[in-house]
């Protein structure tokens, strides 16, 4: 089946700066890469993605459009004589841009007054009916915030705003929007479903492009926790005690994914046999998908800024290893605030003293991974961490809350 075809609609989009505009951005890349046929409608900006359109109708804008006198007369709170003549020359150039688009999502342009030419236009297409479903994506709302009371005027077009337009569906971005915004439109809260902002965390980061292809690939926004070991596969490193812990992890109901950088020395038979020990290993215990061996995945060697983009993704680090003269890793996990888990040997011992979790004679791989899990509920930080990678990520947001209220709006907003 094809893909619905999808519009962002706004007063403008980068390289105009702001926030409704950055997440706009972040929706056309997230539509555009997942193959939906994009455009984006505003009065200014410029091209956002190679495979989404950008349609400028510079009535659209907030100011500077040709329509700044009328609005500038709106924002005074008088209605210019020219309006309903602005509203359909507006009207007629939308209708004009939707054409063809099955859903449009209106970026919070119908509950702001800073182009209410454009409101009463879209208040009459979505009347009238043009093939599209409109979603009114609800950042902000005028009539809630006290700072905007001179324009809380109780008659039309003001109250366009002030009421929820009939043939629209209104999501908001947050509990606090959906209380605020309930009350105002005297709607049930149900009626209003929450889809929340993200964070680019391939951009903040500062992931490298085959270290952010393998983060999407993978999943990694899923897991409940990533673990990393930045190391040769040789059998000193003892990387199969870090599958059993793994393993116990998985039982215990944790999500976790480890990746492992560095490869097998195709040269050294004795480092081949390992490695196919590894993987035989990790089939047994059921763990393919979560022990990842990077040679495996990426295509070519691990970079600095490779390696970088992987501390930065992880939350522990994983190093069994029987045999160090120092522990460069561990240094490097703690400078990324990593939690660690290390072999009890003098080495790693006297880097890490009191401050990780040891992998000691006698603790079975189920006691270990109980150190870890309370670690993790323990440590605020990392909890919280967690929760903006599983649920705040772009990647997310777009797959857990944007794409079923394109393709599964029944499932979004629920009948009363």
């Amino acid at each position: 089946m094809p893909k619905p075809s999808v519009a962002i609609l706004h007063y403008s989009c980068p390289p105009i700066i702001g926030g409704v505009e950055f997440v706009i951005q972040a929706h056309a890349r997230l539509f555009a890469d997942a193959g939906y046929p994009t455009r984006i409608i505003v009065g200014a900006g410029g091209k956002l993605h190679p495979k989404a359109r950008t349609i400028v109708i510079p009535e659209l804008a907030s100011r500077g459009g040709p329509l700044d006198r009328a609005l500038a007369s709106l924002r005074k709170g008088k209605a210019p004589a020219s309006f309903e003549k602005d509203v359909r020359t507006v009207e007629d150039k939308l209708r004009l841009a939707l054409k063809g688009v099955d859903v449009c999502m209106m970026h919070n342009v119908l509950t702001m007054h800073f182009n209410l030419i454009l409101n009463a236009a879209l208040a009459n297409i979505m009347k009238k009916g043009c093939g599209t479903r409109f979603i009114g994506w609800t950042h902000d709302a005028m009539f809630n915030d006290p700072n905007y009371s001179d324009h809380q005027i109780r008659e039309y077009p003001w109250t366009l705003m002030a009421e929820p337009l009939p043939g629209c569906q209104y999501c908001v971005i947050s509990m606090p929007r959906r209380r605020e915004v309930a009350r105002l439109f005297k709607t049930p809260q149900s009626q209003l479903p929450i889809i929340p902002d993200g964070v680019d965390t391939i951009a903040m980061l500062g992931l490298t492009k085959p270290i952010a292809e393998f983060y999407r690939k993978k999943e990694l926004y899923r897991a409940d926790a990533i673990a990393l070991t930045a190391t040769r596969i040789v059998r000193r490193k003892n990387i199969e005690e870090g599958i059993e812990i793994v393993a116990a992890l998985k039982k215990k109901g944790i999500h976790i994914s480890w990746m492992i950088t560095g490869a097998p020395d195709p040269h050294n038979a004795d480092a081949m046999e390992y490695f196919r020990k590894l993987t035989n290993l990790r089939r047994k215990l059921g763990v393919k998908k979560e022990v990842m061996f990077l040679c495996e995945e990426i295509n070519g060697a691990i970079s600095f800024e490779d390696l970088r983009g992987l501390y930065a993704l992880a939350d522990m680090m994983f190093f069994p290893s029987k045999q160090e003269g120092f522990g460069i890793p561990m240094l490097e996990g703690g400078l990324f605030g990593l939690l660690l888990v290390v072999n009890d040997i003098p080495a790693l011992r006297a880097l890490g003293g009191k401050d990780v979790i040891y992998i000691q004679p006698g603790k079975t791989p189920s006691s270990i991974a109980g150190e870890i899990i309370k670690s993790m509920k323990t440590n605020t930080q990392l909890a919280f961490r967690k929760k903006v990678l599983t649920e705040y990520s772009w990647e997310a947001v777009f797959e857990d809350k944007i794409q079923p209220a394109i393709l599964k709006p029944r499932t979004v907003w629920k009948k009363k």
